[in-house]
């Protein structure tokens, strides 16, 4: 495991400027650690002092004006395009007071941040200057796949990062063994890329920037960019001490814990279960105006539900089983290949019923489905499953849309 750069350390009290109204409240400081910065260098950056910027208003917006919100840039879950039904990739900023933070990447997700509004008003850039942080819930490509754009054309051309207050993309480290293969004893031709088939965030994000040297090189000689590895940054979790994935079954109970923090946020993660797909996490923000989790990919998992337990907004995946079961028996390939569909997007997946049911052991103010699988259902189908789940539940359950801005707190 690599070491993390950014460990949480002690704490002093300082003053925090609430950004979108212009008064004091206390909050905590990292004394150090990357991606965290102080208030005066951050407002060095135009970072800590600019209020929310907003490309264009967003549409489907809850709570707009919210200091704390959640940003749905991309709502469709899975690599199949068609199944999207137009529907971005999941990924998801969450803003504070101005910051922002990424989670996830899905395909679309980066072009997709203007119309989100989750780019600065800067002309002539990409701004992506407000981003302090990134967190990838796990490594699977629908989640991962607009990371060149957003990395390379973010540092090219978006002010992402900076040489005192790096961009840090925090995810999971090298799982250290491969997958068994499904249904047992079927034959796999071998692993892909076999010197190091599980690479890690930190491993995976060196690779991206690798395969994309000529044109980073033909930036920094040629229009005087910054080399982009002194701007950003990847970061592989860290386990707690004492807690190791599990490979033969769901992930050890565990307590939430801290991977980031800085003046307007903290993030905790926890281990969730996502089959196969080791490590998988859920992350929960917690600012001074509330809380938003976000689930990654899992089926229903304990560490989850008393991660989400009292929260303001959780935003939780979701798949529609009788078309992702329609779809998997159209497929014109043998039955055991059926069979493996079938135990990834049953075992690994949550569905309406195992959200409803969700609803009756926690306590949430909303529940937002994204990652809707599949998206091609379309936005009134997934309304009426958004009504069934929260039928008779004291929570508020919406289906989530691409730009939809949900606000929490003041």
């Amino acid at each position: 495991m690599c070491d993390n750069p950014m460990p949480i350390s002690e704490k002093v009290t300082s003053p925090e400027v609430d950004l979108a109204a212009g008064r004091t409240s206390r909050r905590v400081l990292l004394q150090s650690g990357i991606g965290a910065a102080s208030l005066a260098g951050l407002a060095g950056l135009g970072l800590a002092f600019a209020g929310p910027a907003t490309a264009e208003p967003a549409k489907h917006s809850r709570r707009i004006d919210a200091r704390t919100r959640a940003v749905l840039v991309g709502t469709a879950g899975g690599p199949i395009w068609r199944q999207a039904d137009g529907l971005r990739g999941i990924s998801t900023v969450v803003e504070i007071a101005g910051a922002r933070y990424l989670v996830d990447a899905g395909h679309s997700s980066a072009a997709g941040l203007w119309g989100a509004g989750a780019i600065g008003p800067r002309d002539g850039m990409n701004d992506l200057s407000a981003y302090r942080a990134g967190f990838l819930t796990h490594l699977h490509s629908d989640h991962t796949t607009d990371l060149p754009n957003f990395l390379v054309q973010g540092f090219i051309a978006g002010g992402l990062g900076s040489l005192d207050a790096p961009f840090t993309l925090y995810g999971p480290g090298n799982r250290g063994q491969l997958p068994r293969a499904f249904p047992p004893g079927r034959p796999v031709d071998g692993p892909f890329n076999p010197t190091d088939p599980t690479p890690g965030t930190k491993s995976m994000v060196r690779s991206l920037l690798e395969a994309f040297a000529t044109d980073i090189n033909d930036r920094m000689y040629d229009a005087g960019s910054p080399r982009i590895d002194k701007v950003t940054n990847a970061v592989d979790i860290v386990l707690p001490e004492g807690i190791s994935s599990n490979f033969n079954g769901p992930p050890p109970a565990m307590a939430p814990f801290t991977i980031f923090e800085d003046d307007l946020v903290r993030v905790t993660a926890t281990l969730v279960d996502h089959g196969q797909l080791i490590p998988a996490y859920a992350f929960r923000f917690d600012s001074d105006d509330g809380s938003i989790v976000i689930s990654g990919d899992t089926t229903l998992t304990d560490n989850l539900m008393k991660m989400a337990d009292g929260c303001d907004l959780l935003l939780h995946e979701v798949i529609d089983y009788d078309s992702v079961n329609a779809s998997i028996e159209a497929l014109n390939v043998p039955p055991e290949v059926k069979a493996a569909f079938r135990n990834h997007m049953f075992g690994a997946h949550t569905t309406e019923k195992q959200l409803t049911a969700l609803l009756k052991d926690i306590k949430v103010g909303t529940l937002a489905l994204h990652h809707l699988v599949p998206g091609s259902i379309g936005e009134q189908a997934w309304h009426r499953v958004a009504q069934r789940i929260g039928h008779g539940s004291r929570t508020e359950v919406i289906a989530g849309l691409d730009n939809m801005v949900l606000g929490v707190g003041r």
